[in-house]
């Protein structure tokens, strides 16, 4: 899911997300660890030039002719809930929205672990349909992103519902990303307040597609054919411009809704188009306090 090309560009990143927090939500977020104290070993990795020799492994420099150092871990490390919807709305756009989520979703989870954060992973539609709870170390990381690419289309979302459901089995603190394209009937966003309330900082990714943001009309129609995807018995909806300019409307007041919402909490949030290239998305991440330049 993600090429050898990817990672090299991931690597100079890390998880932030509060770059717009208020003091409390970062601190609630990642707990600094006085340096020298609070360090848990959490990997090895080739010496490079400038690394401290106290941290070589000797012990594996005779055995296998290698010099390795061991990484460590700090207390201050960050717990990363990635959620991803897989309803069937997510199979528009070209790609779909749902490659897009998944290709952000495994490039967050890579940077968590490459930096010694727990990263775990959820999908949902109307229920959670698959969770891998966060957890640390390299073999951890290959399960969430076979976790990723094993996902299929589902049914119907309840955005609302799940994240509550979530809420219900993972407590803060800690980073909930959630990629969706929000588009649910009545949605009211309780769930996203019920994950702050359990502790953990919501980060919204809105994902959307070419169409849902410009629908496109030919020069010699002045109709077009609207399917609900995720109701399959439902008749199609033949349209004009006018009801067209009214759907694109009440797609700005939910983007609205969803940057009100965060903006007023301060929480990361971000809107992608499932078109954008790899740089693109990561950019974004980087300008919503998502992620950031590593040290």
């Amino acid at each position: 899911m993600l090429s050898a090309q990817e990672t090299r560009q991931l690597d100079r990143l890390t998880i932030h997300g509060a770059s717009n927090a208020s003091p409390a939500a970062s601190t609630n977020l990642r707990r600094a660890a006085a340096a020298g104290h609070g360090l848990d070993f959490h990997d090895f990795r080739h010496y490079q030039p400038g690394d401290d020799p106290r941290r070589i492994d000797w012990t594996i420099a005779a055995r296998h002719r290698q010099l390795v150092v061991r990484q460590f871990r700090a207390e201050g490390h960050i717990r990363v809930h990635v959620l991803v919807d897989i309803s069937r709305s997510m199979t528009l756009g070209r790609p779909a929205k749902m490659a897009c989520a998944m290709k952000l979703a495994s490039a967050l989870s890579y940077i968590a672990a490459h930096h010694g954060d727990a990263v775990g992973v959820a999908t949902f539609d109307r229920r959670l349909t698959s969770h891998v709870p966060a957890a640390t170390g390299r073999p951890h990381l290959f399960r969430v992103l076979e976790t990723l690419e094993e996902a299929v289309e589902g049914g119907e979302s309840d955005i609302d519902r799940v994240l509550q459901s979530y809420g219900g089995i993972a407590a803060g603190p800690g980073l909930a990303v959630v990629l969706s394209d929000f588009l649910q009937p009545g949605l009211t966003l309780d769930g996203a307040r019920y994950l702050l309330y359990r502790g953990l900082t919501p980060a919204l990714v809105q994902i959307v597609s070419d169409d849902e943001l410009e629908p496109g009309f030919r020069e010699d129609e002045d109709t077009i054919e609207l399917i609900d995807v995720e109701r399959r018995a439902a008749s199609p909806l033949l349209v004009g411009r006018t009801a067209v300019a009214a759907y694109q409307r009440r797609m700005t007041m939910l983007t609205a809704e969803l940057r009100q919402f965060c903006a007023t909490r301060g929480l990361p949030w971000m809107q992608t188009v499932s078109s954008s290239g790899f740089e693109q998305m990561l950019d974004a991440c980087v300008r919503a306090g998502l992620l950031a330049t590593a040290a």
